[in-house]
């Protein structure tokens, strides 16, 4: 079933999917389903898969979250229904809220379109997986070569996410401009319109103004002010304002500094952090006396409280070099090096603090490898892993095909050119795309910032693979985010100058002019270094200070504003 833009809606038809003939209007007055609801006109109420709950809109900055124009278009010529949609996340970022959401507003664009006899379509749904069943209604439609937009309100899945769905082919450019949260117990105030009528009818009259007027006017005589003059200038003498400031000195240290997460035998190398689904930070680490694989929850959101420690893998010499990442079931998964038989695993969790017996893979015994590993979760919730394969000395990526990597993993040497692939790092890129950061040193003692950006979800395809950074010795303990406007972030240690630095591409695969900029050089400083993006989508580095041996951070908010 294809519906016009300008038809009427079909009975039964969510009134989300229909067209741009909807009109959002007072918002703020609506008291709306679960799902999502808007009021049109001039107050009649539409809501969607209503229930007992409500829903109010909070507007944001417009921003953009999907373009894929730089890959693959979306869609298929053939057969309705016979490519898969484009699946996207929309909470956790972008002003949007993690939890609490339940739709967005946003703005969809087809452009560059394909289309066979039939003409072709665009759907925006919720999915739980690209699987979902589809909606058999359009959002738009389209003919070859047209440019059309549509402002569309859909609710999201339970994990945040949506699907675009395209029959035909076309590039989609997605933008969020507000999202719906849930006003259950008291969350947001949401009136209807004839509630806010009748609150705004009850209104004070000049007399009971008036009235209000003379109570005020009645105000303390300067006796009263005299006295009560008096009363605060019974301060407590200095002696007692000595003690009191010596105390929050005292408090203020002690919260400045470090906690030991374990002292158990000689712990704590190769460690990786990772904030689990319950706020905490849960960390992997390596136990040198035991050659173990360990990981720490904590069970405060600043590891104050003693937290659960549990052992993963103790079976040879394992645990080294690992990192951590939080599966869309909420339970960890850790990349990790074997030394004893050269491999590398992945131990996935079976609850959120890992105290439960975890699933330990081989995913890579093919050589000396695992080594430098980093781990990610995709868009399909499936781990994708870079690491170094020191037989060949290459850059290998293990994209998992089970949330556990239980299931036989894709394994593809993604750079040959060279000694290239130690200190790796990965992320995903907002098209579901991993993008790796890794040393390049087949010019030593000359060492290079390379970066691969795959063109696939399991890196199968053809990379696109740029030097970033070239200059004398950069490229070592590099580390990549992806910026809030879609584009890599890499912080890097400079070898030669002793120095960090971070390279802030300029497009999203990386292949456009980087703006590269040394951010401390005062001593032997930005070895180690990991990054991240913080809710107000600044760059936060932390490194190591070698001279004075201090962990040193650094807020890159100026990045922020080169958007």
């Amino acid at each position: 079933m294809f519906l016009s833009e300008k038809g009427p809606v079909p009975s039964g038809v969510s009134r989300w999917l229909y067209g741009s003939s909807m009109t959002l209007v007072r918002s703020r007055w609506a008291a709306i389903g679960a799902a999502v609801a808007v009021t049109l006109g001039a107050g009649g109420l539409i809501s969607v898969g209503a229930s007992n709950d409500t829903s109010s809109l909070v507007p944001i900055t417009p921003t953009r979250v999907l373009d894929t124009r730089s890959g693959d278009r979306v869609g298929s010529l053939d057969v309705a229904g016979a490519s898969d949609p484009y699946r996207l996340k929309l909470t956790g970022s972008n002003g949007v809220p993690t939890s609490g959401v339940t739709a967005v507003s946003l703005n969809v664009t087809a452009v560059e379109t394909q289309t066979n006899d039939y003409g072709g379509f665009l759907s925006v749904y919720p999915c739980a997986s690209v699987s979902s069943t589809k909606p058999d209604v359009s959002n738009m439609n389209f003919g070859s070569g047209q440019t059309i937009a549509n402002a569309v309100t859909v609710p999201v899945s339970t994990d945040g996410h949506i699907c675009l769905y395209v029959y035909g082919t076309a590039h989609v450019l997605v933008d969020v401009n507000g999202f719906y949260t849930s006003a259950t117990a008291g969350a947001v105030d949401a009136y209807t319109k004839a509630e806010t009528d009748t609150k705004l009818g009850t209104k004070a009259d000049q007399t009971t103004v008036d009235e209000l007027e003379t109570t005020v006017g009645t105000k303390a005589d300067q006796t009263t002010v005299d006295e009560l003059e008096t009363t605060v200038g019974t301060k407590a003498d200095q002696t007692t304002v000595d003690a009191d400031v010596a105390a929050l000195r005292e408090v203020a240290a002690a919260m400045r500094r470090p906690l030991t997460i374990d002292s158990a035998d000689d712990v704590g190398g190769y460690t990786s952090i990772a904030i689990g689904s319950n706020g905490y930070p849960v960390i992997s680490y390596y136990d040198y006396t035991n050659s173990a694989l360990k990981v720490a929850a904590c069970t405060t959101a600043g590891c104050t409280v003693t937290p659960t420690i549990s052992t993963i893998d103790s079976v040879d010499v394992v645990g080294s070099e690992s990192s951590i990442a939080i599966g869309d079931n909420g339970y960890p998964v850790i990349s990790y090096s074997d030394s004893t038989n050269d491999a590398l695993k992945v131990a996935a969790c079976t609850n959120a603090d890992c105290t439960g017996t975890p699933t330990i893979t081989t995913v890579d015994s093919d050589g000396i490898v695992g080594r430098h590993s980093s781990i990610a979760i995709g868009d399909n919730g499936y781990p994708v892993i870079s690491y170094w394969d020191n037989t060949s000395g290459h850059l290998k990526v293990a994209a998992c095909t089970t949330t556990d990597c239980t299931g036989t993993p894709t394994i593809t040497t993604v750079d040959s050119d060279g000694i290239v692939g130690q200190f790796t790092s990965i992320a995903i890129g907002d098209n579901g795309y991993p993008v790796i950061s890794y040393e390049d040193t087949s010019s030593w003692p000359n060492i290079y910032l390379k970066v691969a950006a795959c063109t696939t979800t399991d890196c199968t395809g053809t990379p696109t693979i740029t030097t970033v950074d070239s200059i004398g010795g950069a490229g070592r303990y590099s580390s990549i985010a992806i910026g809030d406007n879609g584009y890599p972030v890499i912080s890097y240690y400079d070898v030669t100058n002793e120095a960090l630095k971070v390279a802030a591409c300029t497009t999203t695969d990386c292949t456009g002019t980087p703006t590269i900029m040394t951010v401390d050089s005062d001593g032997n400083v930005g070895s180690y270094t990991s990054i991240a993006i913080d809710d107000n989508g600044t760059p936060i580095i932390s490194y190591l200070d070698s001279a004075n041996n201090d962990l040193k951070s650094v807020p890159m908010w100026f990045l922020a504003l080169m958007d």
